[in-house]
C-alpha cells in the first residue's frame, strides 16, 4: 500500500541538489586511453613530420615550385598531372590524404601485430606513385629498428614523385645526406606496364635512368614482366645474409612486378594477406613469390581507407598535428568515478530512507490524549 513520506520537503530538495552534482561529476570525468603501441606511434608521427619539413626545406632552397592548389600544406610531395615519367592516372585525393604524418600510425600497428622486433628483415616493393605513404612507412621501419630491403617502381602515377628532377630516389638521398634515414632502395626498376614503362617517351626513359645513376641505384630489367619478377627474386635473396629469412613483404600502391596484374592489385584483400600462396592468379608478382615461401604480405593500396579503419583525420586548413588524434588515445568516461557517485547516491537514499521508518514509528507510539479521555 502507498504511504506518502513523511520528511519534510528540505530534505527531499537535498537529495535532489545532490543527485544533479553527482551526476555533472560523472558525466564530466574522463579518462586518457592509450593506443596500443602508443609510444612507436608517437615517435613514427614525429618522424615523418620532419622528413616532410626536411623535404620541403629542400625544394624550396632548390628553387623548385611547389603547386599551392594541389598541395595546400606546400609539403613538396604532390606532384604534376602529367610528366614525362608519368605512367598511369592518380587520384589527387589519395594524395592528399596521405599528407599525414599521422598515416606513419599505421605501419607501427601493423609490424607491431605481426610481432616484428628489432633487427628483422622486411622485403618492400614500392613505386614512386605516392611519395607521402613510401615516407609514412620508412618512418615506422627507423622507429621500430628493422632491417628493409627495398626495390622502388621509379616512375610515378599523376601527382606522386613525377618530377624528372625529383623523383623518390631523390627524395631518399635528401633524407640520407641529412641523416635521418640510413635505408634506401637498393634496386630500381622503370614500372609502369610490364614493369618496363611501356609508352613513355625517350626523354622519359632518360629522365629514370639520369635519377638512377645521379642516386646511384641500380637498374634492374628483364624483357618482359615473367623476368622482372624473376629479377626481383633473386635481387631479394642476394640482399638477405645467408641464414636469414624475411619476416614480411611489404607492397605499397600497385607495382605491376609486385601485383602481377592490374586486377590482382584490386582482388588482393588489403592489409596482412597470410595464405596468398593458397590463390591462383593468372600473372604472379613478387609478392606471390614471396606469399610461396611463407612470407606474410602486407598489401597497401588506399591509404584512404587505412586512414578510415585507423580513425586517422585529414586536416583541411592545416596540416595534422603529429601524435595526436584517436589512433594515438581516446578520452572514455571514468566508470571508477561514475561508480563512487552511484554508490553514493544510493547510500543518500538509505539514509532518507531509514529515517522515513524512523519517523513512521515514532508518529505511531504518540498517544493522543483526546483518544483516552
Amino acid at each position: 500500500m502507498y504511504r506518502p513520506s513523511l520528511k519534510s520537503s528540505w530534505s527531499l530538495v537535498a537529495l535532489f541538489v545532490l543527485s544533479v552534482i553527482l551526476f555533472v561529476i560523472a558525466q564530466n570525468s574522463y579518462v586518457h586511453i592509450e593506443a596500443d603501441f602508443h609510444d612507436e606511434k608517437v615517435e613514427a608521427a614525429k618522424l615523418m613530420s620532419s622528413f616532410i619539413d626536411s623535404l620541403r626545406t629542400e625544394q624550396i632552397a632548390q628553387g623548385m615550385h611547389i603547386d599551392p592548389i594541389d598541395d595546400p600544406f606546400q609539403t613538396g610531395l604532390i606532384g604534376s598531372r602529367l610528366s614525362s615519367i608519368t605512367t598511369d592516372r592518380g587520384l589527387l585525393s589519395e594524395k592528399q590524404a596521405a599528407v599525414n604524418p599521422n598515416i606513419a600510425a599505421i605501419f607501427i600497428d601493423e609490424f607491431s601485430q605481426q610481432k616484428l622486433t628489432e633487427g628483422d628483415y622486411v622485403a618492400i616493393g614500392i613505386t614512386g606513385s605516392n611519395p607521402s605513404v613510401n615516407l609514412a612507412l620508412y618512418a615506422a621501419l627507423k622507429v621500430m629498428k628493422l632491417n628493409p630491403r627495398i626495390i622502388v617502381a621509379l616512375s610515378s602515377a599523376s601527382y606522386g614523385a613525377n618530377r624528372e628532377d625529383f623523383t623518390w630516389l631523390d627524395i631518399e638521398t635528401v633524407l640520407k645526406k641529412k641523416g635521418m634515414i640510413d635505408f634506401g632502395s637498393s634496386y630500381a626498376s622503370f614500372g609502369g606496364k610490364e614493369d618496363l614503362a611501356i609508352g613513355l617517351s625517350d626523354s622519359g626513359f632518360a629522365a629514370l635512368r639520369d635519377a638512377m645513376k645521379r642516386n646511384g641505384v641500380p637498374l634492374l630489367i628483364g624483357s618482359n614482366l615473367e623476368e622482372n619478377v624473376d629479377l626481383r627474386d633473386k635481387a631479394y635473396l642476394e640482399l638477405i645474409p645467408e641464414g636469414e629469412r624475411y619476416k614480411l613483404f611489404v607492397n605499397i600502391g600497385g607495382g605491376l612486378a609486385n601485383v602481377g596484374s592490374e586486377p590482382n592489385a584490386r582482388l588482393i584483400p588489403e592489409g596482412i594477406n597470410n595464405r596468398l600462396a593458397e590463390k591462383q592468379f593468372e600473372k604472379e608478382g613478387i609478392m606471390m613469390v614471396m606469399a610461396s615461401k611463407n612470407v606474410p604480405i602486407l598489401h597497401v593500396r588506399r591509404i584512404m581507407r587505412w586512414a578510415k579503419k585507423y580513425d586517422i583525420s585529414s586536416g583541411k586548413e592545416k596540416m595534422p598535428e603529429p601524435g595526436v588524434g584517436a589512433a594515438f588515445s581516446k578520452m572514455k568516461h571514468n566508470v571508477t568515478i561514475s561508480a563512487i557517485c552511484l554508490l553514493i547516491l544510493m547510500a543518500a537514499l538509505i539514509v532518507v530512507i531509514l529515517l522515513d521508518r524512523h519517523d513512521r514509528r515514532f508518529m505511531a507510539n504518540i498517544v493522543d490524549p483526546d483518544e483516552e479521555i
